[in-house]
């Protein structure tokens, strides 16, 4: 009898647990390139692997949206000048905005350290525009 419980107990955790493992998302190799802007960005997901998917690739329509920031309907206005939502430029520098940014998340990880600022949200030179 315990045994029959048992099993149960661990079929029914099996059958809760596969669609929440099945959502997760796989990130892509590194070495992602973007491009949109003047000076480019490699980004590399496994760098960043402590930072929750949600606080970049934020929800659309109360629901979880995995997609390219400059996917269409996104931020898909290149125009540097565009400080809307849509925004491309923006939505990657942006400081004190609901969802982070790339600068707003560095800016926070470097604190005072004058040094660590400017190797993580320098324009030229930086870790992330070379």
């Amino acid at each position: 009898m315990k045994k029959m419980f048992l099993t149960g107990v661990l079929a029914l955790a099996v059958a809760i647990a596969m669609p929440a493992l099945a959502a997760a998302p796989k990130a892509p190799a590194d070495g992602l390139k973007m491009d949109k802007t003047k000076q480019p960005v490699v980004f590399n997901h496994s760098t960043h692997k402590a930072v929750k998917c949600g606080e970049c690739h934020h929800p659309v329509n109360g629901k979880e949206d995995y997609q390219k920031c400059a996917t269409a309907g996104c931020h898909d206005s290149m125009d540097k000048k565009d400080k809307s939502a849509k925004g491309y430029y923006h939505a990657m520098h942006d400081k004190g905005t609901k969802f982070k940014s790339c600068v707003g998340c560095h800016l926070e990880t470097a604190g005072a350290d004058a040094a660590k600022k400017k190797e993580l949200t320098g324009c030229k030179g930086s870790k992330c525009h070379s």
